[in-house]
C-alpha cells in the first residue's frame, strides 16, 4: 500500500481554498444557485428561465433569516401580483393610464393588508411586468410564479445546507482584538500614573479612550451580526454555543472600559488636588498594571479557561481594598457617582 503525502504547500493552498468556500459565500454560491436555478426551470418548462437566477440574485442576503425573509416575500409577491393582473387585464386596455391605475390598486391593496414594503414592491412589479408581457408571451405569467419559486427554493437550499453564513469567528477575533488594544490603555494608564498624571498628556489619554470606544461599538456590532447569522441556521447548533459564551465575554469587556474611564477620570481628579504623593503614584501604576495583566491573562482563557484560574485568584487577592478604608468605600463611591452626575447635568 502506497501513501501519498501532501506538502506543507499543497496543504496551505488547500486552506486557503476551503477558507474562501467558507467565507466568501457570496463568490460562489449565486453563481452556482443561478445555474442551478436556470436548469430546474427548463426542466420545468419554462421559456422564461432568466426569471429563477434573477430570484437567487436578490434572494441570497447576508444572513441566512433575512434570506429566507426576501424569499418569502417575493414569491408571495410575485403570486399576488401575477393572479391579480391575470384577473383584471382581459377587462381593460394595456396603456399607461391602465397600467398606473393597477399598480394604484395592487399598491393600495397591499397596504391596507399593513404587509411588508418587499412584498408591495413584489407586487406591484410583477402587476407591471405580467401586464406588459401577457399578451406577447402568453406562458409568462405561468412562468413568472413556477420560475420565483424555483429560484427561491435553490437559493435557500445552497445558502443553508452548503457552508451557511458564519460570522461568529470574525466577531471573536474583533473582541480579541478590542481586549487587546484595552490591555494596552491599561499599561499607557499605568505609565501616565507613573509619572505623576500629567495635565498635558491626559489630553491624548482620553481621546485614546475615545477611539477605544469607537472600536468597542465596532465589536459590539460585529457581535450582533454574528448573532443574525445564527438565526434559522439549523446547522448553528454548537456556534450558538459559542455566541452565549461571546456575548458574556462583552458584558465584560464592556464593563472594563466603564472602569477604565473612571479609573483615568479619579485619577486626574486626584492629581489636580495636589495630594498625589509619589507613594499612592507607584502603588496605583503597578495596580493598574496588574489589571492589564489580567484582562490579557482572561482573554487568553477564553479557548481553556482553567489555564489561568491561579494566576486570576492570585491577581484578584492582590487587588484589595485596604481594612482601615473598607468602611468609606461605600460612601465615597456615592458621593462620586453623586458629583460626576451633578457635572453632568449642570448647565
Amino acid at each position: 500500500m502506497i501513501l501519498i503525502n501532501s506538502s506543507p504547500g499543497e496543504n496551505k493552498m488547500q486552506n486557503k481554498i476551503m477558507e474562501l468556500i467558507k467565507n466568501h459565500g457570496f463568490v460562489w454560491k449565486i453563481p452556482v444557485a443561478s445555474a442551478l436555478s436556470w436548469e430546474f426551470a427548463e426542466l420545468a418548462g419554462s421559456k422564461h428561465p432568466y426569471l429563477a437566477p434573477l430570484t437567487v440574485i436578490l434572494s441570497i442576503q447576508l444572513t441566512i433569516d433575512k434570506s429566507i425573509q426576501f424569499a418569502w416575500q417575493r414569491v408571495l409577491g410575485t403570486i399576488a401580483g401575477v393572479l391579480f393582473t391575470m384577473i383584471i387585464t382581459p377587462l381593460i386596455p394595456t396603456d399607461g393610464w391602465s397600467i398606473g391605475l393597477l399598480l394604484f390598486v395592487g399598491a393600495l391593496i397591499v397596504s391596507s393588508l399593513k404587509l411588508d414594503h418587499a412584498i408591495l414592491v413584489q407586487v406591484v412589479l410583477s402587476i407591471l411586468l405580467v401586464m406588459y408581457f401577457q399578451s406577447k408571451m402568453p406562458t409568462y405569467p405561468l412562468d413568472r410564479i413556477r420560475d420565483t419559486i424555483i429560484g427561491a427554493a435553490v437559493a435557500m437550499a445552497i445558502h443553508i445546507f452548503l457552508f451557511p453564513p458564519d460570522m461568529v469567528n470574525k466577531a471573536k477575533k474583533k473582541m480579541v482584538q478590542f481586549s487587546d488594544h484595552l490591555v494596552d490603555h491599561f499599561i499607557h494608564t499605568s505609565l501616565w500614573v507613573q509619572e505623576g498624571c500629567p495635565a498635558n498628556k491626559n489630553q491624548t489619554l482620553q481621546a485614546n479612550m475615545q477611539s477605544l470606544f469607537q472600536e468597542l461599538h465596532q465589536a459590539t456590532t460585529e457581535l450582533d451580526k454574528a448573532e443574525q447569522s445564527l438565526l434559522k441556521n439549523p446547522l448553528g447548533t454548537r456556534k450558538r454555543a459559542t455566541m452565549y459564551q461571546l456575548t458574556r465575554h462583552m458584558q465584560r469587556l464592556r464593563s472594563g472600559y466603564a472602569n477604565l474611564a473612571d479609573i483615568i477620570q479619579v485619577l486626574s481628579t486626584w492629581s489636580e488636588n495636589e495630594s498625589f504623593t509619589k507613594e499612592n503614584q507607584q502603588l496605583w501604576a503597578d495596580q493598574i498594571s496588574m489589571l492589564a495583566k489580567l484582562v490579557k491573562q482572561w482573554t487568553q482563557s477564553w479557548d481553556g479557561p482553567d489555564a489561568s484560574r491561579e494566576t486570576f485568584t492570585g491577581s484578584i487577592h492582590y487587588i484589595k481594598i485596604p481594612a482601615h478604608l473598607k468602611n468609606d468605600q461605600y460612601p465615597l463611591s456615592l458621593y462620586m457617582k453623586a458629583e460626576q452626575m451633578a457635572q453632568d447635568f449642570t448647565f
